[in-house]
């Protein structure tokens, strides 16, 4: 899906849940939807208050818990002591860099035998993080 039909999806959602359409939340979810560094919640702001300087940091909390509980983004996994958000939401792994942090999606061709259940659990979803070095920390 691309990048316009994905806000227009975000529009959808606001109004099913009566949510402001607002500036500043637009801009949250578009720094989500093009960046694939998965980035934090410090990250996003950083990249928004040039545009929107009265923007709060606890705004950018606040919208992407909204993207979160509505379903336009997920937490990909705790680094440090910061939360990453990934606004692609088709099925994929992650490649996690243990000296630098960074995360890469990535996808192979190999078969993930994983059941549908497990001691009585029922699994809706399989995402796989892969840690190892990524090529800037082995130079």
């Amino acid at each position: 899906m691309d990048i316009k039909a994905q806000l227009e999806l975000f529009v959808e959602r606001c109004k099913e849940k009566k949510l402001k359409i607002t500036p500043q939340r637009i801009a949250v979810y578009e720094v989500l939807l093009r960046s694939k560094e998965h980035p934090t919640v410090e990250e996003i702001y950083n990249q928004i208050k040039e545009k929107y300087p009265y923007v709060s940091m606890a705004t950018v909390y606040r919208t992407v818990e909204i993207l979160e509980n509505i379903g336009l983004v997920k937490r990909v996994c705790y680094w440090g002591n910061s939360t990453r958000y990934d606004a692609n939401l088709e099925e994929h792994h992650h490649f996690i860099c243990i000296k630098c942090g960074s995360i890469r999606d990535v996808s192979f061709n190999g078969n993930i035998n994983i059941p549908r259940e497990i001691d009585g659990y029922t699994i809706n979803s399989v995402a796989v993080n892969m840690y190892g070095i990524c090529p800037s920390c082995k130079n």
